[in-house]
């Protein structure tokens, strides 16, 4: 049995407003927020995916998701976050 695997993802929309998850299916979830089944991203769709990472592991996920969400208005930060978790560091 394989271990099931999340992506963490950040979604934008024309407000510049960001929402940032994780799903074991990132592109799955951002058609469904922009479906309004989400409750607390239903008022803000459209969403575009702004960026999505590979495939992690369930912690490795949970963390890098908190990580960005600390730093979810510093656009450098999520920047730099995501160019070096990009690099593999």
């Amino acid at each position: 049995m394989s271990k099931k695997t999340y992506q963490v993802y950040i979604l934008k929309n024309r407000m510049n407003r960001r929402f940032i998850g994780k799903a074991e299916d990132a592109q799955a979830e951002h058609t469904a927020h922009n479906k309004g089944q989400f409750k607390g991203t239903k008022a803000f769709k459209p969403w575009q995916m702004e960026w999505c990472s590979g495939h992690l592991s369930r912690n490795d996920a949970l963390r890098l998701e908190e990580e960005l969400r600390h730093h979810k208005t510093n656009t450098s930060m999520l920047e730099s976050i995501t160019h070096k978790h990009e690099m593999g560091m």
